[in-house]
């Protein structure tokens, strides 16, 4: 296949719109984005404009889309919130279409164990949008692993630093602020547990974890904070979180915007935080997601890995030191250099990786991925296939089980206790 890959858009915003359409627009001779579907109509019709769409191919409802479905379409990419894609995973499956499913693949466990055993007999590619793996930095890390000059792997400590201004858009006004639709080890942090299976090569036996919303709470509100910052809080000037400071500077991200829909200017977005769930004071929110959680991670063959989230950082990064037996490989995520340090022969090695774009190159090399194996045909070239996948979400539950409980879990019983639970309830 010498043409591009002909796609549908299953939800039209901020990823769908800035990351996946982006891509297709910049790669022309890879990707065609030819049919949409999205509920919101501004969303929908800037999507189709940019993309060239006819509007008999642009769908209000996934069931308008799938009681019609368009011809030509040789995959599609799910891009909704969580609690749609299991069954618009399902319904896809059922056309043969090609899958890239954003993360977390559902918000269940059971619906994991089915989606799982579903794929044993699919023939045609789905994989989930795990693009840390697929990040020049990350690349780099689990080839000097898998290169035995280093021994063999100890243990592993890897954390993800959310900035302040991130946690409080995103996880305490934003759509992923309540645990009615994901936790945040699920939402945020299932990149970092199936990272850290990645690197492994090993599944886990046993996990525990400890977590707390610990700042983002009512009791902790300033005196006469109003529920909008824009209603005249008294301490705009002294605190960080003000909405003026976050979605009005230069380098504001231009995600945060796009998750308020389609927004005109500054005027119009003014208007918008007077009463959207954007421009809530942080600390009168229906917020219930953690702001710092650790999880502690036996693998296979003894070897232990330590993860901590946290949302109260100046600068976004992950940081990850990997101990081995004959050296440390270490990468602090203030820039994209790599340090690895071997015990004998003694030899220290800065490697500096090239990488940009969002999520450290990984949106654009999970495209690559994804598109390169349509036309090829090669699926063997996949790295987030969905056989990989099960083992970083299944570990996400076993860790939300563990934090719930106060105890520590078994991850293979609990893999069979959800399976039980599974197939009995069907």
């Amino acid at each position: 296949m010498s043409q591009a890959v002909k796609l549908a858009l299953i939800g039209a915003g901020n990823r769908g719109l800035g990351v996946f359409g982006g891509y297709a627009l910049e790669m022309l001779h890879r990707a065609r984005f030819t049919a949409v579907v999205e509920p919101d109509a501004a969303k929908r019709n800037a999507f189709a404009t940019a993309h060239r769409i006819e509007a008999d191919r642009c769908f209000a409802s996934a069931e308008e889309f799938f009681a019609n479905p368009p011809s030509q379409v040789d995959g599609v990419v799910i891009a909704t919130l969580e609690d749609h894609r299991f069954d618009l995973v399902s319904r896809s499956m059922d056309q043969g279409w090609h899958i890239l499913v954003e993360k977390p693949l559902c918000t269940n466990p059971e619906d994991l164990i089915r989606i799982y055993d579903a794929t044993k007999d699919y023939p045609n590619i789905l994989i989930v949008c795990h693009q840390m793996r697929l990040t020049p930095v990350y690349r780099t890390v689990k080839s000097l692993i898998d290169s035995g000059a280093y021994g063999e792997m100890v243990c592993i400590q890897h954390s993800e630093n959310l900035s302040w201004h991130h946690m409080a858009h995103s996880f305490v006004r934003g759509f992923f602020q309540n645990d009615r639709l994901t936790p945040m080890l699920l939402a945020k942090s299932c990149h970092d547990l199936d990272l850290l299976v990645h690197l492994t090569g090993q599944k886990a036996s046993r996990v525990s974890s400890f977590g707390s919303l610990n700042y983002f709470r009512k009791e902790n509100a300033p005196q006469g904070a109003p529920e909008y910052c824009l209603d005249g809080c008294p301490h705009a000037e002294s605190c960080p979180y003000d909405v003026q400071k976050i979605y009005f500077e230069g380098d504001t991200d231009p995600a945060y915007i796009r998750q308020m829909g389609v927004v005109q200017d500054k005027d119009h977005l003014r208007e918008l935080l007077r009463k959207n769930q954007f421009g809530k004071c942080v600390f009168r929110s229906d917020n219930n997601v953690v702001d710092n959680q650790v999880v502690q991670i036996q693998f296979e063959r003894g070897i232990h890995a330590s993860f901590t989230m946290c949302g109260h950082n100046a600068f976004e990064r992950r940081m990850t030191k990997i101990s081995m037996t004959n050296g440390e490989i270490e990468f602090t995520g203030l820039d994209t250099r790599i340090r690895a340090t071997r015990f004998e022969p003694r030899i220290e090695e800065v490697i500096d990786v090239h990488a940009k774009g969002t999520h450290g190159g990984g949106d654009r090399a999970i495209m690559d991925n994804f598109t390169s194996a349509i036309l090829t045909g090669d699926q063997s070239i996949l790295v987030t296939p969905i056989r990989d996948s099960l083992e970083g979400h299944l570990l996400v539950f076993a860790a939300e089980e563990a934090r719930a409980q106060g105890t520590v879990v078994d991850v293979r019983e609990y893999e069979q206790d959800i399976r039980r639970k599974t197939w009995i309830k069907k």
